[in-house]
């Protein structure tokens, strides 16, 4: 089956305007998301999904510099985004990756296309129940259950979350939730880039990653390095 990554990317943030291609250590975030999905076994094709608004020109501008696919669809109805996307690109499958995860796991992410390639599972997920912190989250869905269902899911929020419909109605999909093989304590990570203070995280992580020649696929070295940050700079941060 053909399994695709969409990258849900869009500047109409209200609480870090412009945020895809804001600069983080040297690499703005949408280049630092493409930059981990590079990494991704398993996956033919990138696709960066973001609306027809005028403000998200430089997003599409960006991603074809990079070497990526582009879809442009609906601002709100992420959902039909997403179904639309899969459909252009002849996707069975896709990776649900959000555009303001810098430090999410490729090796993780590859692990579970691997799953789902020897499963009948519609969703592999780890947030039902969230099982990792938000940044870290990994969603792989099939086309056909997005398609089937995409004139069910009429809440704003569904529309806007994708994925949220499907767990609300769990008994009617083959869903299979997956947790850390090794014990991490994530309480009160939160690895996405949505404030400003998120931003200054995210700067301080990939320098400390930077300098201390870390990799960025190393999901306790990150968490550590998240911990630190907000035993020591939360408190200089401004949301």
């Amino acid at each position: 089956m053909k399994t695709g990554a969409v990258i849900f990317s869009r500047n109409s943030s209200t609480r870090l305007p412009g945020k895809a291609l804001i600069d983080i250590s040297g690499r703005c975030l949408l280049g630092r998301v493409i930059d981990r999905t590079k990494e991704i076994k398993g996956i033919v094709d990138i696709i960066v999904a973001t609306s027809t608004d005028k403000e998200d020109d430089q997003i599409v501008d960006f991603a074809e510099h990079e070497n990526v696919n582009v879809y442009r669809g609906s601002l709100k109805d992420v959902a039909s985004r997403a179904l639309d996307s899969c459909l252009k690109f002849n996707l069975d499958k896709f990776v649900r990756i959000c555009g303001d995860r810098p430090f999410f796991s490729p090796k993780l992410i590859s692990d579970l296309i691997e799953l789902s390639n020897n499963s009948n599972f519609e969703i592999i997920t780890t947030t039902f129940p969230r099982t990792y912190p938000p940044g870290l989250t990994c969603e792989i869905l099939k086309t056909k259950i997005l398609k089937d269902s995409i004139n069910l899911i009429k809440n704003t929020d569904d529309k806007e979350h994708v994925t949220s419909y499907f767990y609300k109605h769990s008994d009617k999909f083959l869903i299979k939730n997956i947790s850390p093989n090794e014990d991490l304590n994530f309480d009160g990570i939160n690895l996405c880039v949505d404030t400003q203070k998120d931003l200054e995280r995210a700067v301080w992580i990939a320098n400390e990653i930077d300098k201390k020649e870390l990799s960025y696929d190393n999901i306790p070295n990150i968490i550590e390095l998240a911990h630190e940050w907000e035993e020591n700079f939360s408190r200089l941060g401004k949301d």
